[in-house]
């Protein structure tokens, strides 16, 4: 930036400078060549009207310096020449004008006056001389001028970017986890904007940074649980004498198996999940459709279970978000009503418009939760103590950053049939409408 300032405020200095030296220069010229005009005329005006004859006048013989003068008598004979050797031939003109004569130009003035012809002449090549001596002269002004602006705009530049440089010495001497704000203060406006944009994302990257801790944390603390517990039931297992024990402990350590790669799954899910972890790519899609799906998937999970899982939809919902990511979020809303219904429930999962904003509801008839818990129901890894299924905590915790990163909000409640919970999810900014 300081070299293209300079290159730039240097380079107009310098073009403008030159276009306003050459404009002088010109100037300069054509005053002198006024001036020199002036001077021809004013020694013909000056010349007495008695002049002495030739023969009594002392000649210069250099020619060729400054002015010529001749005069002629109103019969043509030369009375005065001040270059005897060196004589022009009279030109019949009155006033100015430019002729050649012996392979030179010269500037002539010339008048009749007194009953004489008095004609004054310069040669071109010394008056041009002069004329570039004189407007040469005026250009060492701006032969001054140049450097000291030069100077001055190398100064002021340095100036002027200073609070850039320490913006940036700031950046260069902070460690890698030094995500507090950079100070704001004797800041120029210009750079205010974008050291505040840096601020800005300072608090996203430590809230991002303080969340991938917590996270890795948690669930380095989650895996040692489930990890030794499995590596205990290898050795149990290893030590079983008869089939029956063996085949106990193989049921035992399937069970194990299955918990920690269900815990696995779901950790990446959360990771994936986390509002900072990706940017997000938003699409039009079928809300309706892929709710259909997703309860086809789990059909046969409640089966299994012993659990009625039904639907119902307006005939169809557009919103815009993101395909897989609400296919997780129905998928874990669905998981969990099944995973705490008893067997002979019921899960609904309903879609629907109210007020043009899409609204997906789930609801079963198993244990619910009590009011005061259902704010930490969506931290990680809490697990109730009532009616355990062996979950991993971390199934709300997944779909409320997704209804984040979609703009939805969630609502917790009791199931209005009875017995349960009935979790609604309401895309609040999300563009929905019937076709």
């Amino acid at each position: 930036m300081r070299q293209q300032l300079l290159v730039w405020l240097l380079g107009g200095v310098l073009l403008s400078t030159a276009a306003a030296g050459i404009g002088m220069y010109w100037l300069a010229h054509n005053e002198a060549d006024d001036l020199f005009d002036y001077q021809i005329k004013q020694i013909a005006l000056s010349l007495p009207e008695h002049i002495l004859p030739p023969a009594t006048v002392n000649y210069d013989d250099q020619v060729g310096e400054n002015v010529e003068l001749q005069v002629w008598n109103a019969n043509g004979v030369l009375l005065f020449a001040s270059y005897p050797r060196q004589i022009l031939p009279r030109y019949r003109i009155s006033g100015f004008a430019t002729v050649s004569y012996n392979h030179h130009d010269w500037r002539i003035f010339a008048i009749q006056r007194h009953q004489r012809h008095i004609q004054v002449a310069q040669p071109m090549e010394e008056r041009q001389e002069l004329a570039a001596g004189l407007a040469a002269r005026s250009l060492w002004p701006f032969a001054t001028l140049v450097p000291v602006l030069a100077a001055l705009i190398w100064i002021v530049v340095g100036h002027s970017l200073r609070p850039l440089q320490n913006v940036t010495h700031a950046l260069e001497q902070r460690d890698a986890d030094a995500m507090h704000a950079l100070p704001v203060s004797k800041l120029p406006k210009e750079i205010l904007p974008l050291v505040n944009a840096i601020n800005r994302l300072l608090a996203r990257l430590d809230r991002a940074l303080q969340t991938q801790r917590a996270f890795v944390a948690d669930a380095a603390h989650e895996l040692r649980s489930p990890l030794t517990a499995l590596s205990l039931q290898v050795q149990l297992t290893e030590r079983a004498v008869t089939d029956e024990q063996r085949a106990a402990s193989f049921a035992k350590l399937k069970l194990r198996l299955d918990r920690t790669i269900h815990l696995v799954r779901q950790l990446l899910t959360l990771a994936r999940s986390e509002p900072q972890a990706e940017t997000q790519t938003f699409a039009k899609l079928d809300l309706t459709t892929l709710t259909q799906q997703v309860v086809s998937d789990y059909s046969a999970l409640a089966h299994a279970q012993g659990v009625t899982l039904k639907s119902q939809s307006a005939p169809t919902i557009s919103v815009s978000g993101q395909s897989e990511n609400l296919r997780i979020l129905i998928g874990n809303l669905i998981d969990n009503a099944i995973r705490y219904t008893p067997q002979s429930g019921l899960v609904e999962v309903a879609l629907k418009t109210e007020n043009g904003q899409a609204v997906l509801s789930v609801t079963d008839t198993g244990i619910g939760i009590p009011a005061e818990e259902r704010s930490r129901v969506f931290d990680r890894f809490y697990r109730r103590e009532v009616g355990q299924t062996g979950g991993s905590g971390l199934g709300l915790a997944i779909v409320r950053n997704i209804a984040q990163a979609h703009h939805a909000t969630i609502r917790l409640d009791d199931n209005p049939a009875g017995t349960g919970l009935a979790v609604f999810v309401r895309f609040d900014r999300l563009v929905a409408a019937n076709r």
